[in-house]
């Protein structure tokens, strides 16, 4: 994608199209790197090829660690997989669990099999099959994003921690 580096959080209105796994990994990476409040994930599985690389990793860890009232707040449907591979946005999450979170969507939203990042109050990356590296993004668009936001909020009110991420101790 070309000058995705350049669009700009909270400024650069232009909803685009997404076709390939280096293009969502692009558009993930600058909203992460960009947000400055809070980062909202819903995800089927934590897709490595997305949100297990350093660029996003480093940008997550970044705004966790920005101030008190950061937010990460991940909605992750199935983590097996993740917590077996090591992923390491789980790892993250343990270490600064303050401000990052991960929960299980409750039984009633299980049917909800697309995958959706929120940066802030205007930025957002959505595709309607997680399967596919195809999607839209946009920089700037807070009424979309204050949409999707009312509809994550409801199901992280109902939503459970997963007990696949705690850490037994012994």
């Amino acid at each position: 994608m070309n000058n995705i580096r350049d669009r700009q959080l909270g400024v650069d209105n232009l909803e685009f199209k997404l076709d390939s796994c280096a293009d969502v990994r692009a558009v993930a990476e600058c909203l992460a790197d960009q947000a400055s409040r809070s980062l909202l994930l819903h995800t089927e599985n934590l897709e490595p090829a997305i949100y297990d690389r350093i660029p996003f990793l480093v940008a997550v860890s970044k705004l966790a660690r920005s101030h008190t009232r950061a937010r990460i707040w991940i909605l992750l449907q199935d983590s097996r997989e993740a917590v077996r591979s090591g992923h390491r946005l789980i790892e993250l999450s343990r270490r600064l669990s303050t401000a990052i979170q991960i929960r299980r969507p409750s039984q009633e939203y299980r049917n909800f099999h697309e995958s959706l990042l929120l940066a802030d109050t205007s930025g957002y990356l959505y595709r309607k099959n997680p399967g596919r590296y195809e999607g839209v993004a946009n920089f700037n668009d807070p009424g979309k994003v204050a949409e999707r936001n009312k509809y994550f909020m409801e199901v992280w009110e109902r939503s459970e921690p997963d007990a696949e991420l705690i850490r037994l101790y012994l």
